[in-house]
């Protein structure tokens, strides 16, 4: 049941959609960007969302060798880690989206795929760009899992769902801890969970950008209820 006083939801490098979920599903948001330092900037949060941008440089995930097609921002990779690491150790509810569940594979030891096209040669096109809120390929989620629970009213009798894709990028280890709850038919991850926490679902595709039609709305209030529950 919601209170008289919205839970106050930290994220960084905010764009509008995001914004509008967040604020649609009842939370008060506290923007947060490098100068707001760590771990302070967190003082009062119940929870943290990781949103979509460029790619997380391969040598935080263990690897040498670097695709021509990544593109990587060391400083905001710094931050949005320790802001990963943070609300992992406070078992703080958290919503990542698209890079967010990358850095949040990342941040909790797993690795990624740095480039899906080069790497799944066959694999569906996940980088399509032009409409925002256009259905792409469907995914499967898994039974039982957080995402389920969430999604269940939208799923088919394959236990799928359409949504959109932009990314180029995925897990490819999941981090200790963590499970897979959704994949794409060609076997690319598309979420992924942590079972033993509050809250904690990463999906890699933008379902901030459905916020008119509504169809991943269950989501976002899946995670504000949760940032209630962790305030009180």
């Amino acid at each position: 049941m919601a209170t008289s006083t919205p839970p106050v939801v930290a994220s960084a490098w905010l764009k509008p959609d995001y914004r509008a979920s967040l604020e649609a599903a009842g939370a008060r948001i506290r923007e947060l960007s490098p100068a707001d330092k760590l771990p302070a900037a967190l003082e009062g949060v119940s929870g943290l969302m990781l949103t979509g941008g460029v790619d997380v440089d391969p040598i935080l995930y263990g690897e040498t060798d670097v695709h021509p097609s990544v593109e990587i921002d060391p400083e905001r990779d710094k931050y949005e880690l320790e802001l990963a690491r943070l609300a992992l150790s406070r078992d703080l509810p958290v919503l990542a989206i698209c890079r967010g569940a990358q850095v949040l594979n990342t941040a909790a030891g797993g690795t990624l795929i740095q480039d899906i096209p080069s790497a799944r040669p066959g694999a569906l096109g996940h980088q399509q760009t032009e409409i925002k809120d256009g259905f792409v390929h469907d995914v499967a989620v898994a039974p039982g899992t957080c995402l389920w629970t969430l999604l269940a009213p939208q799923l088919d009798e394959r236990r799928s769902l359409p949504v959109n894709s932009r990314h180029h990028q995925s897990v490819a280890t999941p981090a200790p801890g963590f499970i897979v709850s959704a994949v794409s038919p060609d076997g690319i991850v598309e979420a992924i969970e942590k079972p033993d926490a509050q809250f904690c679902v990463g999906v890699q595709w933008h379902p901030e950008n459905f916020r008119r039609g509504g169809e991943f709305n269950s989501l976002f209030a899946g995670f504000v209820e949760a940032a209630r529950r962790y305030r009180r």
